[in-house]
């Protein structure tokens, strides 16, 4: 095994556990690593490594949080950058860590394949993608490409996993958790063979980012055949389209893709949709910070500073799109 990706997955846990709260056990492991850290990776390679069962978080909303344990985070950070090289990736899953700025590079594609002519769009996502993964197709799936056994009994127990939520324990019958380095793996990997598919064709273009899929064409009748085509995958698989995110029409009435709206002519600003979520967090993070009992300086420097970051990230958005 590679103590490379080992001291790798040390300093990622360090660096997104930083500002963690004072009685997390990432304290406890950084305190004592000299001391536990072997007795892990031991127990890793003998085949002997237990996950524990993660905290449910109730959010309130869709999606509630799930917390691993430092060293289990670790681990299962350790196997993704061990599999990362097996598993399967499609150039046209722009979400993964080989192409730059999150997909960015996939703005300038989309508004050279409108100047070349492109007038139908089809925008969908997989309604409660992670929620609705097989485990035994995607168990199958990562056993196609993953041979060492002491990779696959983590995996494994990530797959069907236990979570405590008040001292009550259960297990999930479906889905895999989003919490955790492997998930965005797992997830982009899964859909490989949809990727595949849809990259060999010629007559559309074809990108997905996580369970966000957009496709562009020319004529209508490749979308009609792409949408009966993906539907078909989806049965398969227990997946479906979600409602509210499917846009399909010409694409003179625009549509959006990471942050970018775009329309017939090419990129025509940041989406509204991104500038409402954008509003959204500005006011989230200042109830938090009021909260905290921050005092009203610290509350507005807070807010700046979001706010630089955000106009950085939609500068880069429309300068990828615009081709410059």
């Amino acid at each position: 095994m590679n103590d490379h990706h080992r001291e790798l997955a040390q300093a990622w846990l360090f660096r997104q556990r930083r500002r963690a709260s004072h009685n997390a056990d990432i304290w406890h492991l950084r305190f004592h690593r000299e001391k536990y850290l072997g007795r892990i990776w031991q127990q890793v390679d003998n085949g002997e490594y237990r996950l524990l069962p993660p905290q449910l978080i109730r959010t309130g909303k869709q999606d509630d949080i799930v917390l691993w344990s430092a060293a289990d985070a670790m681990v299962m950070k350790w196997v993704a950058l061990e599999i990362k090289e097996l598993l399967p990736l499609q150039s046209r899953c722009v979400h993964t860590a080989e192409h730059r700025g999150g997909g960015r590079d996939s703005l300038a594609e989309i508004t050279q394949t409108l100047a070349q002519g492109a007038r139908f769009v089809w925008r969908t996502d997989i309604r409660g993608y992670y929620r609705h993964i097989r485990k035994e197709q995607l168990w199958h799936h990562v056993c196609r490409f993953v041979r060492s056994p002491v990779l696959l009994n983590i995996i494994k127990q990530y797959i069907w996993y236990t979570v405590e939520h008040g001292g009550e324990f259960f297990t999930p019958q479906g889905g895999i958790c989003r919490g955790s380095a492997l998930s965005p793996l797992l997830g982009a990997s899964f859909l490989w063979y949809v990727d595949s598919a849809f990259s060999r064709q010629e007559d559309i273009y074809y990108v997905r980012y996580m369970d966000d899929f957009l496709f562009l064409f020319t004529r209508r009748w490749p979308l009609r055949r792409a949408v009966r085509r993906l539907h078909d995958y989806f049965e398969d698989t227990g997946f479906e389209c979600h409602p509210d995110k499917t846009q399909v029409g010409r694409t003179e009435r625009g549509f959006d893709w990471l942050g970018v709206w775009f329309d017939a002519t090419g990129p025509t600003g940041i989406a509204p949709r991104a500038k409402e979520n954008h509003r959204a967090r500005r006011l989230r993070l200042e109830e938090q910070a009021r909260w905290r009992g921050l005092s009203e300086e610290a509350v507005r420097q807070r807010v700046q500073q979001y706010e630089a970051r955000w106009t950085l990230w939609a500068e880069r958005q429309m300068k990828a799109a615009l081709l410059s």
